[in-house]
């Protein structure tokens, strides 16, 4: 039976693994993530009994011939496929009757570890948005009754005679503007529009590293290595600036015995990966980017949160750099990753590419 590549062309987007099979139990078709899963080609396993190595679908295709309905499924079954002889991974089936196809049947799989770690990751983003939306909405009500605080306190001052008394004044107007600037940077993210263009990222990049440079002009080394087959991504420029400008600059502090002792070092790298999940999305091409640092590393108890506004492990930070990251990254379509060790953090970024 011959299928409608019109109809099925959109299942190469999606991130778990698609089979569609006939009622004998052959291969139709499979999508590029199951093409990945399986380590083999739509074009060889066309016409492949898919029992070979998903051994339940047999149960599955023989209840389906006995009852041949619409209402037909099997949802979310833990199941055994062999990806070869003495290679079993454990995954979720599910199997629905192909629509408008009474011969065909879809299998979708999802290896059971990826589907904990994208709920894992689904329920961080969440609890990262709802910790966001809620500062967002706390920085609003504190906005103006602390302008009406500096407005007041600057009124009382202009009557206070007293020298030592207007000093008190001094503090709270001082303090005033201090919230008022985190104010600002929480919100910051929500002000600036997304302006994205075509965008040498090679060129953002060396940017950034010519202003750390010029920051730290000893005892730090910084490894440039780059894919020079990289396309142009579809970025806004200053976004990108502030993700790569506060990633760098936060490895750079954590460096600061390092750098005096001269071995400090921070690795930059770039290249272009295939059949990757950003999300729930699977990309054909991606640009993979790692900030790697020898530093102290982070501790355990703040890399599931250090995304979350507020949340720093430097003494006088506000834990808002790598949360503005988060926001821009996420406006990219992309995803931001940390690995950490006592040696080594890693620092590995997703963007989408069109080619």
């Amino acid at each position: 039976m011959k299928l409608d590549t019109d109809k099925i062309g959109g299942l190469n987007l999606l991130s778990t693994s698609v089979l569609i099979v006939d009622v004998n139990g052959m291969i139709e078709y499979v999508n590029a993530a199951c093409e990945s899963l399986l380590g083999r080609s739509n074009k060889i396993l066309f016409g492949f009994p898919v029992s070979s190595f998903l051994p339940k679908a047999r149960e599955w295709i023989g209840s389906y011939k006995k009852n041949p309905s619409s209402l037909f499924s099997v949802h979310a079954e833990l199941t055994e496929l062999i990806l070869r002889p003495g290679a079993l991974v454990q995954v979720y089936a599910s199997v629905h009757p192909l629509p408008e196809e009474d011969q065909l049947l879809i299998i979708e799989l999802q290896p059971a570890k990826n589907s904990l770690l994208l709920n894992h990751n689904k329920h961080m983003n969440d609890l990262s948005e709802n910790t966001r939306r809620l500062l967002r909405n706390l920085a609003h009500e504190i906005k103006n009754p602390l302008g009406g605080i500096r407005g007041a306190t600057q009124l009382l001052e202009f009557d206070l005679k007293d020298e030592e008394q207007k000093e008190y004044t001094r503090v709270v107007i001082s303090e005033a503007d201090r919230l008022q600037g985190l104010v600002d940077k929480l919100l910051a993210p929500y002000r600036q529009p997304y302006k994205p263009s075509k965008t040498n990222i090679h060129e953002i990049l060396e940017k950034v590293r010519l202003l750390i440079e010029s920051e730290f002009s000893s005892g730090l080394t910084i490894v440039r290595d780059y894919d020079i087959s990289v396309p142009e991504i579809d970025g806004d420029r200053g976004q990108l600036t502030q993700i790569f400008l506060n990633l760098l600059r936060n490895a750079v502090e954590a460096l600061e015995e390092q750098i005096r002792e001269n071995t400090a070092q921070l690795t930059i790298s770039t290249r272009v990966v295939h059949h990757v999940m950003i999300g729930a999305l699977r990309h054909k091409t991606a640009l993979n980017i790692h900030i790697v640092d020898n530093g102290p590393g982070i501790p355990p108890e703040l890399q599931e949160s250090i995304f979350f506004p507020l949340v720093t492990g430097k003494a006088g930070g506000t834990g808002l750099g790598l949360s503005l990251v988060h926001s821009f990254v996420e406006q990219h379509g992309g995803s931001i990753e940390v690995y950490s060790r006592k040696g080594k953090t890693d620092f590995s970024l997703l963007f989408p590419l069109e080619l």
